[in-house]
């Protein structure tokens, strides 16, 4: 199977994912310590602007927007976005531009012009590609940062139980984990710390911390935690 019909098969299985149930309902720890370190200094926040590779169905959108920040949200899936709008309405938020800008589509070919945002989030979407639209949808985050704003990601590590399991696709990719937090969610890339500096190799400066847990079942998640610079 190309790596295009696999996407495609990938995207279908995460729609009926978001079809089906709820799927996060509020941030992680790291994205809140950042915007709180970042940003909660800053006056007049409606000016400031977030988008959110992969919102899913709007969790960090939602904490986001109650901080009173402009946002915009991108998923492949179209059920996710439909999810998302729901939430954000049935709390009391806006969800047009300017305030909420929500669009299906493509990581790897943003739909908004260079030096939109002050501010791009991945919370662990970007990594269920080859690393050809990895790299592609990375680039894209630096395209649409202002000078001098930040991208703010999680990533899978190797680490994390199930990588090298399931179909191997290329060195780090593979399609259905047979274990682990990513068992059954279809393709997913697992990554070193080498990789991680050379997917960001273009921002101006690049802080990578990390984050490790288990369970009772004995499954470990480790997280790579990224903060890049683009050149001012």
């Amino acid at each position: 199977m190309s790596l295009e019909n696999l996407a495609s098969e990938n995207l279908a299985r995460w729609d009926a994912v978001h079809e089906a149930r709820a799927w996060g309902r509020y941030p992680p720890e790291e994205l809140v310590r950042f915007v709180g370190r970042t940003f909660f200094a800053a006056n007049a926040r409606p000016s400031l602007r977030f988008l959110e590779m992969g919102c899913g169905q709007g969790a960090n959108l939602w904490f986001l927007m109650r901080e009173e920040f402009t946002v915009a949200g991108i998923d492949g899936s179209a059920a996710a976005i439909r999810r998302c709008r729901e939430r954000l309405r049935a709390e009391g938020l806006r969800t047009e531009p300017p305030h909420c800008d929500l669009r299906v589509g493509d990581f790897a070919r943003l739909p908004w012009p260079d030096g939109s945002f002050d501010a791009v989030i991945d919370i662990e979407s970007i990594y269920a590609n080859a690393m050809e639209t990895i790299r592609a949808s990375v680039a894209e985050a630096l395209r649409v940062l202002k000078p001098g704003a930040m991208l703010f990601a999680k990533m899978f590590g190797t680490r994390t139980s199930g990588a090298g399991t399931g179909k191997m696709i290329e060195f780090g990719t593979t399609r259905d984990p047979s274990i682990g937090p990513l068992s059954g969610h279809g393709i997913a890339h697992f990554f070193t710390d080498s990789e991680i500096r050379d997917l960001f190799v273009s921002f101006a400066s690049l802080q990578i911390d990390w984050s490790r847990r288990g369970d009772c079942s004995g499954t470990e998640i480790f997280e790579w935690v990224i903060q890049a610079r683009k050149q001012p």
